[in-house]
């Protein structure tokens, strides 16, 4: 079976503090455990974060799920942890047809309500 990409993740530190982790390649079922793992021992630590998933080329339900799985424990917690808009047509699609996006940005759900 051939590998259409690799899983990479690329992080800096931003000038306000985020550590920005831009996600790289695919985000499927043989890596969405090392983000899972990267996201909680940035919770641990209380470092803020930003997804970037603009160069993410594929994304699969594991994938979907650690995202979402991060922004419920950064909820619940009251840890900073934001997916930034830009995201790769790819991505888009996924979210689009799962209806997620109200998850991924909640305050879309509130302007879309009229209520912004």
């Amino acid at each position: 079976m051939e590998n259409r990409g690799e899983f990479g993740v690329q992080e800096t530190v931003e000038s306000d503090g985020h550590v920005r982790l831009l996600l790289v390649g695919e985000l499927d079922h043989a890596t969405a455990q090392a983000l899972a793992q990267r996201l909680d021992q940035l919770r641990e630590s209380g470092s803020p974060v930003r997804l970037d998933l603009s160069e993410l080329e594929f994304i699969d339900s594991s994938g979907i799920r650690a995202l979402i799985v991060g922004l419920r424990d950064a909820r619940q917690e009251g840890w900073e942890l934001e997916v930034e808009r830009s995201v790769s047509w790819q991505v888009e699609r996924v979210i689009t047809v799962l209806g997620i996006d109200s998850v991924l940005w909640p305050d879309a759900a509130d302007s879309a309500d009229g209520s912004a």
